[in-house]
């Protein structure tokens, strides 16, 4: 195991209940489904400041709109204050959706008029501030806006910028070192947890 999976493995997951999973029989009624930050990682195929800050927003959210009570995947919907294509909110939103079942328009359609994560993940570039994501709880539409605040995850380990420039070059040496100053990044994100999110109204 390298030390970025150890990281990711070593970091609590967020339970969600999904009622279709429990209705199609994948798990059993109010059992919770473990989603980790090493799934996440898989699932957008690295793990990167963006992966980590996307799957520490989305426990933040949850936190707020449900409290101690277990969040529900496929009961939130989840607007982009982007564009897909602008910087890297469209893969920051393809993980929160990952974890709370939002998907756009090619999403599940439901059963019977249950159970749709179709549309429920959603950009729109005029609304503000730019880049924050709006959760909304579809059962009684109790919302949270977040913001990520990158300054406050800090600028730990070396520069990565040169070090990738080395290891994209083919030059064995520096690669350790970059793995080490990219894992720092990530780490950064998840030692800061949720000082780095300011709710806006």
């Amino acid at each position: 195991m390298t030390k970025l999976e150890q990281l990711a493995h070593e970091t609590p997951p967020i339970l969600m209940r999904d009622p279709l999973a429990e209705f199609l029989g994948l798990r059993g009624k109010e059992i919770p489904i473990s989603y980790s930050l090493e799934d996440a990682g898989r699932f957008a195929g690295h793990l990167c400041p963006t992966v980590a800050t996307a799957f520490e927003m989305t426990r933040e959210a949850l936190r707020a709109l449900y409290g101690a009570e277990l969040p529900v995947r496929g009961n939130i919907r989840v607007t982009m204050a982007s564009a897909p294509d602008q910087f890297a909110n469209g893969p920051m939103a393809r993980v929160i959706g990952f974890v709370t079942g939002a998907a756009r328009d090619d999403g599940f359609r439901g059963l019977a008029g249950r159970w749709s994560r179709q549309n429920l993940l959603l950009f729109a570039p005029d609304q503000r501030p730019f880049g924050s994501v709006l959760f909304e709880r579809l059962d009684n539409g109790a919302s949270v806006r977040l913001v990520a605040l990158a300054e406050k995850a800090g600028t730990a380990g070396e520069d990565v910028g040169p070090l990738l420039r080395s290891a994209l070059e083919n030059t064995h040496e520096p690669l350790p070192r970059f793995q080490q100053a990219w894992m720092d990044r990530v780490q950064s994100v998840l030692t800061a947890g949720p000082r780095m999110f300011q709710r806006v109204d």
